[in-house]
């Protein structure tokens, strides 16, 4: 890789850093087995009212909104396929068990984060739960335009994504947004098939049913002037 390609990687990797550090979200004890309920206080006490401040404040200034439950939903289908694999069925159900309460409030709230699609399930909402920024390879890191990373970062850290990416546009830096997007209520369907078929012991069938969730998503990639922006009249 030459070092223009591999200066524009790091700088995408340290701008989806920040991207994704803005979209801050609690982790209940249910979303992840094992974790005590002291330590998830402890992480809930960490919250000062200036931090939530800035969390409301970046939640009106988003592009693409990311869904904290759907990206919860995502990492308890894929702890339970990881249990099922390692032969812990009571760990795969308490998996199981999150992503059902997780998919439930995603559909809820899914009209607050749908984008327009053309994903193969038409009629269902499509929700991002992941989202990274990349940066075109023929990047040349001028000073001028290493200025204006260094302020998008800065953007970033206080949870200020479309002021990040305007200054992005302003510094000429060719970046785009790829979202990785659910279809809910696939997702719920299965979700909620795995589950019955986890307590019934049939870990092979409910393994299936938590693969086709992961199969279903789909990846847009989005420029500076094209993002997605919410589905008119998403309904959950």
């Amino acid at each position: 890789m030459s070092k223009k390609r591999l200066l524009a990687a790091s700088i995408a990797a340290a701008l989806s850093a920040g991207l994704l550090a803005a979209s801050s979200f609690n982790v209940y004890a249910g979303d992840e087995p094992g974790h005590s309920a002291a330590a998830t206080a402890a992480a809930a006490t960490t919250a000062t009212p200036e931090t939530k401040k800035t969390a409301s404040k970046a939640a009106d200034k988003d592009f693409v909104k990311i869904s904290n439950d759907a990206m919860l939903t995502m990492r308890n289908v894929r702890g339970a396929r990881l249990a099922i694999f390692n032969g812990l069925p009571d760990r795969a159900q308490t998996y199981t068990d999150a992503a059902v309460a997780r998919v439930q409030a995603t559909l809820k709230d899914a009209d607050k984060y749908a984008v327009s699609t053309e994903g193969v399930h038409g009629n269902d909402t499509y929700v991002p739960f992941d989202a990274s920024l990349t940066v075109a390879d023929d990047f040349v890191p001028t000073p001028d335009k290493m200025k204006h990373v260094a302020k998008a970062k800065e953007h970033l850290r206080k949870g200020e994504r479309k002021q990040a990416l305007e200054v992005l546009k302003l510094g000429d830096v060719d970046v785009a947004v790829g979202t990785d997007l659910l279809p809910v209520k696939l997702a719920k369907k299965q979700i909620d098939q795995a589950d019955k078929l986890i307590g019934e012991g049939k870990l092979y069938q409910a393994n299936l049913a938590l693969k086709s969730v992961e199969d279903a998503v789909i990846v847009e990639t989005f420029g500076i002037d094209g993002l997605a922006n919410p589905k008119a009249g998403a309904k959950s």
